[in-house]
């Protein structure tokens, strides 16, 4: 009874006029029709019920929701081009909408991503959904999505405690699968196995016998970074490693400040700075260290550092800064090279993780309607559950599989990011991981050390 009322306010607004006595009106709204014009690359006759309605939500405004959305259409463009989707002998299109949730808005109001949630649903009738990036956010407004029992993919956010409900509350979070990124506490494991190996390649005059264990961590102050510090803090020493330097910042954080735990970390010995950021304190974190030329490296994440443009953003400051990056011009799969250029040539700029992920999910979604010859949303949920790895998925992130949680599988070639280096005039490359993540033809580059340091890799 409360979805189907929901549904009701959905097409019924009522407007209190009170002029004198109170004078109640109700104004029926009709439905959002989807047309051709909603599918990218379809033939411009097809009628709403060959439309697969899929939403995409995220900060439409930000990197993030826009990197979701383009990547959504591209996957549908391709498809609908391909000739669209054939299910029970009649053929369908790829339609896609967004809605902006403002969850990358660093003075966050988590009621504007309910009211997406809400107005995608209800209004635009959406069957399938995908995005998310802010956990504080999603964490709310993804209860209307379960309370609607739709599909939903997660390319955005990090953090644990999603996929943790669907082994919590099966029966409600079911409908819930993320394929991007991977999570918070696989993340940290991938920067410890790459940095066990880095600590004891670099070296310097100053330590002839590569004691390189001092570890700063520079993380936002936010929910999705505390399961990964904590793993960081955690697992570290077990290698004999030392975190010297552990500094949350807010994300309202301004240059000055930014400076003040820069500061802090080189005054700690810091010699790897780990930064934990999803937000716009990367560009403030390279043109402090650009500015210091400390005596450390940084390796960690890094979000906005993985657009094209970051080089020009940060006036080139971020030379040297090695960020996690889901995809780069690499052969992931034989997908990846194939949609990096697409990407470019449809946007003009580079695919950050979000525009990877989406492009996946718009592309999983369409192999299960396919593999089930159905549009219901727990047939779609059970066809989803069969990718394993004795049946994984290709994409352009990699090979596709999903955990009984339905998380996707960390580890190569499944779930996996790469490490890519900031080099002179504004060239990035992959680096080798040595087998720690992924195997040496993945590399595109080989590692620079700062100019300004007396560090050498080995």
């Amino acid at each position: 009874m409360e979805k189907l009322t929901k549904r009701i306010l959905a097409i019924v607004l009522i407007a209190v006029i009170g002029i004198g006595v109170g004078v109640t009106v109700f104004i029926l709204v009709a439905p959002y029709q989807w047309t051709a014009a909603d599918c990218p690359g379809a033939p411009t006759d097809i009628t709403e019920d060959q439309i697969i309605r899929i939403g995409v939500l995220g900060g439409l405004t930000d990197i993030q929701g826009k990197g979701a959305k383009e990547g959504a259409i591209l996957a549908a463009y391709e498809i609908n081009q391909d000739g669209g989707i054939e299910v029970d002998g009649k053929t369908y299109y790829i339609g896609i909408t967004a809605d902006d949730t403002d969850e990358s808005n660093p003075n966050l109001d988590v009621t504007k991503g309910v009211a997406a949630a809400e107005r995608i649903i209800n209004y635009k009738r959406a069957q399938f959904l995908l995005g998310g990036f802010r956990t504080e956010s999603l964490a709310v407004y993804i209860e209307e999505v379960m309370d609607a029992s739709i599909p939903f993919i997660g390319t955005g956010a990090a953090t644990d405690s999603f996929c943790q409900n669907v082994l919590d509350d099966y029966d409600r979070y079911k409908y819930f699968f993320r394929n991007m990124p991977i999570n918070s506490s696989s993340l940290g494991a991938e920067i410890i196995a790459f940095l066990a190996y880095y600590a004891g390649a670099l070296s310097s005059a100053a330590y002839a016998d590569k004691p390189i264990y001092k570890f700063g961590i520079l993380y936002e102050d936010l929910d999705w970074t505390e399961p990964l510090v904590d793993a960081l803090v955690e697992n570290l020493p077990k290698f004999g490693f030392s975190v010297v330097a552990k500094v949350a910042y807010p994300i309202t954080t301004l240059q000055p400040d930014m400076d003040g735990y820069m500061d802090l970390i080189q005054n700690n010995g810091t010699q790897i700075l780990i930064p934990v950021i999803s937000a716009q304190g990367g560009i403030l974190m390279m043109s402090s260290y650009k500015a210091k030329e400390p005596g450390f490296v940084v390796i960690g994440i890094d979000v906005q550092s993985q657009l094209d443009s970051f080089w020009t953003d940060s006036n080139g400051n971020c030379e040297f800064e090695t960020i996690l990056q889901s995809l780069h011009r690499t052969n992931k799969t034989d997908i990846s090279i194939p949609f990096w250029d697409a990407y470019i040539a449809k946007y003009d700029h580079e695919p950050i993780y979000t525009a990877v992920g989406s492009y996946d999910a718009i592309n999983l979604y369409a192999w299960a309607f396919d593999e089930a010859q159905s549009f219901n949303a727990d047939t779609i949920v059970t066809t989803i559950e069969t990718i394993t790895t004795a049946n994984p998925l290709a994409g352009a992130g990699g090979l596709a599989v999903f955990t009984e949680s339905h998380d996707i599988l960390e580890g190569y070639p499944y779930g996996y990011t790469l490490f890519c280096q900031w080099q002179a005039g504004g060239t990035k490359i992959v680096v080798p991981s040595f087998g720690s993540i992924y195997p040496s033809e993945i590399a595109t580059g080989v590692y620079q050390t700062p100019t300004w340091t007396d560090w050498e890799f080995n």
